[in-house]
């Protein structure tokens, strides 16, 4: 459940416990008075009978009959006696005199009745007010008056006659009646109390728990060390706040581990703490960082904070590398790698941006480090690109076509073979094709990648088989190598199309530095079991150097772009380094094929040097392999 649900799931829940226990109650009481409300309803119409028959014994003016009539009097005692039951403790009349004294006209008391015309002194004003409003009227009785303690209501019924109230009726409900009608409840009531204690109990469960959660989640959320917020934050803090309204960040302290080793942990996290704090301190308000892990760290910034992305962005870098930490009596500098992005309108992922940025990161760390890169011309598309459940829709879809570039002869530009170039078709206009870059290093090292190659093998066998006078090259990454569900699919390829797999090259493109020379020639060895060769991508870049000439088993060298290019600006330099590779590759029975030959003057250029082989825009762009094949 998302974090701002379960919140308010439980705070929801907690009200939903507190009511449905103070339902509980209310409705309990309410049924309990509403035996009481009817017991009382019940002694109105019991008054109004009892004074039917004082009117039908007595004449109009009552105390005038009583004082003329003294049996009169012992017989309205019998008559209001007879009346009493378990529910009254008394039932008396009372008058009152021109003084406004209250007298006993009569008393049902079995035992030691009140005299005739004896005093009676009211504790409460409501039996003025009956008689100064006709209406009945009733008292509730104080439980702290010792007087009353036995008596839970007091019913006052006035007697009128022409004038007026001539007297009142008196109805003493007991307190031990109405104990009475609150046990008819009582199994209830027990219930009750059971279910508020349990809810009570659950209420302390659920506040304990969301109290041992909000500790969990604080440290699921904030970086121990820097008190920083962690990567499982970034997606919560997205769930509520649009990405497109940030732009953001990506920075990572170059061989930090390095200086754990050479100054201790200890020395390695007081670093990261002040940068963390001087970082926080320079980014604008409602920035947010993030702590990836280690020396790793993530800025997401308000837009409207910004003026000038790039600008600000390159401040912070100059800002964070002249920062000076004190280890051990001498001041150090940080040597930082940085990627920052312009984020594009629209895009809803953080994990797109986040790509895209780790991307361009791993790149700088790969190339000499300590430097900054700002994407601030990505559109939303290039994002898009990125995102895996793009690419999964793409593969269930099919939105995937290879296209075919030329490698001709540098002497008279005649087509030897073509590479295969994979594309995606993006969604809403599948005549656009989208670069290889974009979305394999989204893919690579799951099952969508396998997938991917799947396609692109069936593709090219097909290729092969309905055309068998052409030969394909396709790129194989140097990962794939170790893999052994891409190994297993290559080989029964390889095994059911062996008649072809004589024109197929592959082109090994490597991220990684070679390790177990060994294991990947004996790789090499299955791939060319049956007739295909191997040639070496990028050769001058990265890891590809003239180790692997010495090392590895190959048959084509594939020149890296930047000696190409660098034949227009420095054509000597550029012509001696790339005739020595030509020299060696002779030497070592290897072809040689320069890549990204975009113009005549270069072509020229790598014909005077003696390249055999060449490929470029110049010779043929990418196309479709029927394109070219009908054009011949």
């Amino acid at each position: 459940m998302r974090q701002r649900y379960l919140d308010k799931f439980l705070v929801f829940l907690m009200l939903m416990l507190i009511v449905f226990a103070v339902f509980l109650q209310i409705t309990t009481v309410q049924s309990t008075q509403n035996l009481k409300n009817a017991e009382i309803e019940h002694s109105k119409l019991y008054a109004s009978k009892m004074v039917t028959l004082i009117r039908l014994a007595t004449d109009e003016n009552i105390e005038k009959s009583l004082n003329e009539n003294v049996s009169l009097r012992a017989g309205l005692n019998k008559m209001l006696y007879a009346f009493l039951t378990e529910q009254y403790k008394y039932i008396f009349l009372l008058h009152r005199d021109n003084k406004n004294k209250y007298h006993f006209l009569a008393d049902a008391s079995k035992e030691n009745p009140v005299r005739y015309k004896e005093y009676f002194f009211p504790h409460s004003k409501l039996f003025d007010k009956v008689y100064n409003t006709g209406k009945m009227e009733l008292i509730t009785q104080n439980d702290e008056n010792d007087e009353n303690d036995e008596l839970w209501v007091s019913l006052v019924y006035p007697i009128l006659n022409d004038k007026g109230v001539e007297s009142l009726l008196v109805l003493d409900l007991s307190k031990e009646y109405a104990n009475y009608l609150q046990t008819f409840n009582a199994s209830l009531f027990k219930v009750v109390s059971f279910v508020q204690w349990f809810l009570f109990l659950s209420l302390l469960l659920l506040l304990f728990l969301g109290y041992r959660y909000y500790k969990i989640r604080q440290s699921l959320i904030k970086d121990s060390l820097t008190s920083l917020h962690t990567r499982y934050y970034l997606n919560e803090f997205f769930y509520t706040n649009k990405v497109d309204g940030y732009d953001f960040v990506l920075m990572d302290i170059d061989g930090f581990k390095a200086i754990n080793q050479k100054y201790g942990r200890s020395v390695g996290d007081e670093i990261l703490t002040s940068f963390s704090e001087r970082l926080n301190n320079y980014l604008p308000k409602n920035s947010k960082i993030i702590r990836l892990g280690g020396s790793e760290f993530f800025a997401i910034i308000p837009k409207k904070e910004l003026k000038n992305m790039p600008i600000f962005v390159q401040e912070l870098y100059n800002f964070l590398q002249k920062m000076l930490y004190l280890v051990k009596d001498q001041e150090i500098s940080l040597s930082i790698s940085m990627t920052a992005i312009d984020t594009p309108e629209n895009v809803k992922k953080i994990e797109n941006i986040l790509r895209l940025l780790d991307e361009k990161l791993l790149k700088i760390k790969k190339t000499g480090k300590n430097r900054l890169e700002v994407l601030d011309n990505i559109s939303i598309s290039d994002v898009r690109y990125t995102s895996m459940n793009y690419i999964r829709e793409a593969l269930e879809k099919e939105r995937f076509t290879c296209l075919y570039q030329p490698i001709c002869t540098t002497l008279n530009k005649e087509v030897v073979k073509y590479e295969v170039l994979v594309r995606m078709c993006d969604r809403e206009d599948e005549t656009k094709l989208v670069p290889p870059k974009y979305f394999l290093n989204t893919i690579r090292g799951t099952s969508q990648y396998i997938k991917l190659s799947k396609f692109v093998l069936a593709e090219v066998f097909e290729t092969l088989r309905k055309y068998p006078v052409i030969e394909l090259s396709m790129n194989l990454d140097l990962d794939d190598l170790d893999n052994v569900d891409m190994m297993q699919l290559i080989n029964d390829y390889l095994v059911k199309n062996k008649s072809d797999a004589s024109r197929l090259t592959f082109e090994i493109v490597e991220e990684n530095e070679i390790y177990d020379y060994e294991k990947v020639n004996t790789v090499f060895s299955q791939l060319r079991k049956y007739g295909s060769k191997i040639a070496i991508d990028d050769f001058g870049s990265g890891y590809a150097n003239y180790t692997y000439l010495t090392r590895l088993d190959i048959d084509i060298i594939k020149l890296d772009a930047n000696f190409v290019h660098d034949l227009e600006d420095r054509f000597k330099e550029a012509k001696i380094v790339i005739s020595s590779i030509k020299t060696l590759a002779h030497h070592l029975e290897c072809q040689v094929i320069a890549e990204f030959v975009h113009n005549e003057s270069v072509y020229l250029m790598l014909k005077e040097i003696g390249v055999e082989f060449v490929q470029g825009y110049y010779l043929g762009k990418p196309k479709m392999i029927k394109d070219y094949l009908e054009d011949e």
